[in-house]
C-alpha cells in the first residue's frame, strides 16, 4: 500500500504540467475546429447567395433577357429560335446552380432551410403552364438524379395565366 508522500518530484510535477498542457492544446484546437465549420457553412451559404444573385440577377438586367422571359409568360409561342435558345441557356445556367445547391444540402454543407430558399427562387420563374412544360422537356434527358428532379417537381408552383 502506498502512501501519500504530500510532495511531488520536480519529474512528476512536470509530466503532470505537459497532460494538463496537452489537454488544453486539444480543447483549444477542437474548438478552432468548429468555429472554422462555422465560418465555413457561411461562406458557402454567401458564394451561393452571390451565384444566385450573379447568373439570374445579372440575366434579367439585360433588356434581351428581360424580353424573353415577358415572352415565355405572355406570348411563348411567338418566341424566336433565338429566344428559345437563349431560354434554354438561361435554363441551363439556373439549373446547375440549384442542382449544387442541392448537393450542398445532401452533403451536410447547407441547411434544409437554405436550400428551399434558393431553389424557391429558381421555382418562382416556372409559374406559367409553359415555362413548366418547357422546364419538363428540358430535364427528361436524366442529367440529374431523379430524387432531385422529383423534389423541384413536386414543389413547382400553381402556373398561373398572364392575360
Amino acid at each position: 500500500m502506498s502512501k501519500w508522500r504530500g510532495t511531488i518530484s520536480l519529474g512528476e510535477g512536470l509530466a503532470v504540467l505537459a497532460n494538463l498542457g496537452v489537454i488544453v492544446g486539444l480543447v483549444f484546437v477542437w474548438m478552432e475546429l468548429r468555429q472554422s465549420q462555422t465560418q465555413l457553412g457561411a461562406d458557402v451559404e454567401l458564394s451561393l447567395a452571390a451565384s444566385y444573385q450573379t447568373a439570374m440577377g445579372r440575366s434579367i438586367e439585360f433588356d434581351h433577357v428581360a424580353e424573353i422571359l415577358a415572352l415565355s409568360y405572355q406570348d411563348p409561342e411567338s418566341l424566336t429560335q433565338t429566344q428559345y435558345m437563349q431560354l434554354m441557356s438561361l435554363h441551363a445556367e439556373w439549373m446547375s446552380i440549384v442542382y449544387a445547391t442541392y448537393e450542398l444540402r445532401r452533403t451536410g454543407a447547407i441547411s434544409e432551410e437554405t436550400w428551399q430558399i434558393h431553389s424557391n427562387y429558381y421555382l418562382l420563374f416556372l409559374s406559367t403552364e409553359w415555362l413548366q412544360q418547357f422546364w419538363r422537356e428540358m430535364n427528361h434527358e436524366g442529367l440529374y438524379p431523379a430524387e432531385f428532379m422529383d423534389d423541384l417537381e413536386s414543389r413547382l408552383p400553381t402556373p398561373i395565366t398572364i392575360g
